[in-house]
């Protein structure tokens, strides 16, 4: 765990107290600390993933586009930063990485093809988190990632993929190796216990200081060589883990930006003098995972009762403010090959009693999980259980914290249970391999169909856009019948900030890319 660098602390230094943009300082209250500084390793800790975003060096990145008249990522434009170029050759399965020369990290050592090799060596000797996405494009060994010469490097993949750029986009960051090796020792190769403990040096930003549970401050990086750099000088995070702590900073004009608030708390900002909600279209999306293996949910005609029963119009009303987009797929809106054939269930309670009526049942129980103190997922809940309890679905709402429903997870023994997620990549093919086929660490259904499996390994090879979307047409046609899944909407991200703050881009990872804020004041 972290040794983090010390740091002197940082108290305010904006002269009049309400706000930052006059000393170039952005200030932004975020629920909790990094848990390691190692990217490597890293478990699913959001704060620390957005962190890494922003201080690693990535060597290609996702550009902008607008959507609904809001910037978000443009994941079909995926352009080098680090890097000056990142391209196949004409059978797409050697990709030859060019860096740019005279690059270096904060320490001085110049960023080379080296450091890149050493990176990747160092994440399939541990078998990291790279070491299990890289699978996915058909790497798996180090031999795989050759240097050419001190700014080249070759991938030599085992097989064509249409998700390398997305892939090697959430991959792509490199180490200061000269520096990490530095403090390798014979127990600790790849000096895994001091690159936990110490920030990395630079990306968009550069970690200036670091409290262990209190706050980072990050500054401009001013050798970063690629395009968009940051539009801020400095960005000081702070750990407010109350998010009405949170909303009362905000208010009171002693942060700039709010990260970690409920649904609730944003709705009541909305109207206040001096703060903004910056709302922009997510690939988030939320639903009821139905186990396919645990009764009554192994009928299907039952799963298709529920997903009848679901006041979808009322949730996305009295839930979400309208502040979500309905979906009628698996597949959520704004990916590739989305169709909306592939979820033709809506409320409709004379066809959920159909449904019952089709499986031999007047009436079922089954217990419905959702994360406890999670506001949102238990007004759901409630609006769920209600409507579904008129067609004979008697649901009985049961709260887990994080610890009791992992467990209960791996045991695969939830009947019903609320999800909400977003893919890393906006890919139907990674949608399969992370949630909708055998063995897929989100796959909470416990779901499998022969046909998809084989459209998923078939789908490895395939780079032509239009042949893809044939495959993931016919994916969402067998969803459509399976209905593993009741979705429920896609809401719409809020962030809410002091009115001179600007230039947001909702990332379609979750993860945001603080070198495009600044403030208009």
């Amino acid at each position: 765990m972290a040794l983090l660098v010390a740091v002197g602390a940082c108290a305010r230094d904006d002269a009049d107290g309400t706000g930052a943009a006059g000393d170039g300082t952005l200030r932004i209250a975020v629920p909790s600390y990094p848990s390691s500084w190692d990217q490597d390793f890293v478990g699913f800790d959001p704060i620390a993933l957005m962190l890494y975003k922003n201080v690693f060096p990535y060597l290609i990145d996702y550009g902008v586009t607008t959507v609904d008249g809001a910037e978000i990522s443009d994941t079909e434009n995926i352009i080098p930063t680090f890097a000056e170029s990142f391209e196949p050759d004409a059978e797409n399965r050697v990709w030859t990485l060019r860096l740019r020369e005279g690059v270096t990290f904060a320490s001085g050592n110049e960023l080379t093809a080296h450091d890149v090799k050493w990176s990747k060596d160092r994440a399939f000797a541990a078998q990291a988190n790279v070491a299990g996405i890289y699978r996915l494009i058909g790497l798996t060994e180090p031999d795989q990632v050759r240097v050419i010469d001190d700014y080249t490097v070759e991938f030599h993949q085992a097989f064509p993929s249409a998700l390398t750029r997305e892939i090697q986009a959430i991959s792509l960051y490199v180490f200061d190796s000269q520096e990490a090796q530095e403090h390798a020792t014979d127990d600790d190769p790849w000096a895994s216990d001091w690159i936990a403990g110490n920030p990395p040096s630079g990306g968009y930003f550069r970690v200036e200081s670091a409290t262990q549970g209190q706050e980072v401050l990050l500054s401009r990086n001013p050798d970063y060589p690629g395009p968009d750099p940051a539009q801020i000088d400095q960005i000081r995070l702070t750990v407010v883990p109350a998010a009405s702590n949170q909303r009362l900073q905000l208010q009171n004009g002693d942060i700039d930006v709010a990260l970690g608030m409920s649904q609730r708390d944003v709705a009541d900002l909305r109207e206040l003098d001096g703060v903004a909600v910056i709302s922009a279209p997510s690939n988030e999306q939320v639903a009821i995972q139905m186990s396919v293996e645990t009764a009554p949910f192994d009928d299907v005609n039952v799963r298709k009762a529920l997903a009848y029963a679901v006041p979808y119009e009322q949730i996305i009303a009295n839930v979400y403010g309208g502040d979500a987009r309905p979906v009628q797929s698996l597949v959520p809106l704004d990916m590739p090959g989305y169709d909306e054939r592939g979820y033709p269930y809506t409320y409709d309670l004379d066809a959920a009693r159909a449904a019952l009526d089709e499986a031999g049942l007047d009436s079922v129980q089954a217990e419905l999980v959702f994360e406890t103190d999670n506001e949102t997922q238990q007004q759901l809940a409630v609006l769920v259980q209600s409507e579904a309890a008129k067609v004979g679905i008697e649901l009985e709402l049961t709260p887990l914290d994080p610890g009791t429903l992992a467990e209960r997870r791996n045991q695969k023994n939830i009947p019903l249970q609320i999800t909400s997620g977003q893919m890393w990549v906006n890919d139907v093919e990674y949608l399969l391999a992370t949630s909708l086929t055998e063995g897929a660490a989100l796959n909470y259904s416990n779901y499998r169909n022969s046909e998809i499996e084989q459209i998923y390994e078939e789908s490895h090879t395939v780079v032509d856009e239009a042949e893809r979307n044939q495959l993931w047409l016919r994916v969402q046609e067998l969803l459509a019948e399976d209905v593993p899944w009741a979705i429920i909407c896609q809401p719409n991200f809020n962030l809410p900030v002091r009115d001179h703050v600007t230039g947001w881009v909702q990332p379609v990872d979750g993860l945001a890319r603080l070198q495009h804020l600044s403030s208009s004041s």
